[in-house]
């Protein structure tokens, strides 16, 4: 029966839904890369040097450098579910294998993927995440710990643990880099967390500056999304941190891209000083001026990484050249700054007029960081 005629506003689809499951998993999912980004935010504040994977090995890794020569490793499995806080009987149990597979208990499982690997001595930790907690007896009674080491961990239970393992695994010690995490990350409303803390990070590094953190969070996300479904191995390192990693630079770029303490107008009065310079005809400097307000538009909505990496190649010709500038003035250092800029950089500009508002814009900028 039609009741939506006599019931205006009624939902013509207001019935129990067959399957929720999609929905539930995809938020766990989700879950996991913005845990991921959360944990790059973290590190941005404290770390000189990072990078982060996601799906490789575990679903989170960081590492503390981008040289492999000296990089250590957090490894993260991130589970966001609802239950009681897990015991070391829900760690250790292992689920019935079929004859096709054998399955191993959740910790088990995280064991066997650094074993007698050949990154094992390097890892700083390994840790389990939950969003349920845990409830496993610390070595101090009254203790309430939000992150969990082996040596906090009362005696009876961690060779309850270490026996489960042993029959499960075989005999094997507990890595002392095991940790049991509950996140501060909630399990809902994960993405407006992300959102506020791209924001307080904002704060800590450029008090007073404005930036728009809806958008540097899509940037990112989108990012994490693109390298996280990318499955193949790679045997060199540079090839593997840039197609499967997100670094401190790649976070500095989207960050600067979208944060800035001076509006346009502050711009104003050394444009016009330079399109003096260059002795433009009247069409040209209404040309140039136009290019220059979509350029300034253009870097504060919404990108992709490769978009940034255009702006990044003309803020490298503007430090390259820097000195002609002071030496010679806008006009030669212009013309210098545009030659010295890769060929397929300067195809991306739609005329000259576009590709000199760009070079013209990241001088100033680069003058009001002085």
């Amino acid at each position: 029966m039609d009741t939506t005629s006599r019931f205006p506003g009624i939902n013509p689809l207001a019935a129990s839904q067959r399957e929720t499951a999609g929905a539930q998993t995809f938020e766990k999912y989700e879950y996991q890369y913005h845990w991921a980004l959360c944990r790059i935010l973290g590190a941005h504040e404290n770390y000189n040097d990072y990078v982060v994977f996601i799906e490789l090995h575990e679903d989170v890794v960081l590492a503390t450098s981008t040289d492999e020569s000296v990089a250590r490793f957090e490894f993260n499995q991130v589970k966001n579910v609802s239950a009681k806080p897990w015991g070391q009987k829900k760690l250790t149990s292992v689920p019935k294998a079929s004859a096709k597979e054998v399955k191993n208990s959740i910790l088990g499982k995280m064991i066997q993927g650094v074993r007698h690997k050949p990154f094992v001595d390097k890892l700083n930790s390994l840790d389990l995440v939950a969003t349920c907690g845990f409830d496993l007896p610390p070595k101090t009674d009254g203790l309430k710990l939000s992150i969990i080491s082996i040596g906090d961990l009362h005696d009876n239970c961690l060779k309850d643990i270490q026996a489960a393992i042993d029959k499960e695994l075989g005999a094997y010690p507990l890595p002392k880099a095991l940790r049991f995490i509950t996140p501060d990350l909630p399990a809902s409303g994960f993405q407006d967390v992300a959102i506020g803390r791209i924001s307080k990070l904002v704060d800590v590094k450029a008090p007073g500056a404005k930036c728009n953190a809806s958008t540097i969070y899509r940037v990112l996300i989108d990012d994490l999304h693109r390298k996280g479904t990318v499955a193949f191995d790679f045997i060199e390192w540079e090839n593997l941190v840039k197609n499967k990693g997100t670094t401190r630079s790649d976070v500095e770029r989207v960050i600067s891209s979208y944060t800035e303490s001076k509006g346009i107008e502050a711009f104003s009065q050394d444009l016009d000083d330079i399109l003096t310079d260059l002795e433009l005809k009247s069409n040209k400097r209404i040309q140039v001026r136009r290019a220059f307000e979509r350029y300034h538009n253009s870097i504060r909505l919404e990108r992709t990484l490769i978009a940034i990496e255009n702006q990044k190649a003309v803020k490298d010709a503007v430090q390259r050249n820097i000195q002609l500038f002071e030496e010679h003035g806008a006009k030669y250092f212009i013309e210098q700054a545009l030659l010295s800029m890769p060929e397929a950089i300067r195809d991306n500009f739609s005329d000259l007029e576009s590709a000199q508002a760009a070079i013209i814009y990241e001088l100033l900028s680069k003058c009001y960081e002085k």
